[in-house]
């Protein structure tokens, strides 16, 4: 019969597990990764709205009638990230470039040269 695991040997085994997890997100995505809008109250809205926030994952982002996946985002900075992304807006499909910017709980999206700045949905 094996000896018995202390406590602290089972916490710290634990640990590592999730972290373990977390290591296969791409790590840019932890900073980027959320819910966004223009004004706080568009939080709220849903998807089926033209006043929709911006959801980006991992992957890619949608907006009400705009679906983008990335293709090749690569952090350029602290807080930074750029690449591009195939994109399929009201059915017209477009490879558009990307900037991704994040400062506090501020992104500020660049698609093909046009930032806006949006704020972090609680």
């Amino acid at each position: 019969m094996p000896a018995p695991r202390s406590p602290r040997l089972m916490i710290a085994a634990c640990v590592v597990s999730a972290m373990s997890g977390l290591a296969s997100l791409p790590a840019q995505a932890a900073d980027y990764a959320g819910t966004w809008a223009a004004d706080l109250t568009q939080c709220k809205a849903g998807q089926d709205s033209p006043d929709a926030p911006l959801i980006i994952t991992a992957k890619g982002y949608d907006q009400h009638e705009a679906h983008c996946t990335f293709d090749g985002l690569k952090s350029s900075g602290a807080g930074e990230w750029s690449g591009k992304a195939s994109c399929s807006i009201e059915g017209d499909k477009q490879s558009i470039s990307v900037g991704l910017t994040v400062s506090g709980d501020t992104l500020t999206l660049t698609e093909d040269g046009a930032a806006r700045d949006l704020l972090r949905c609680p």
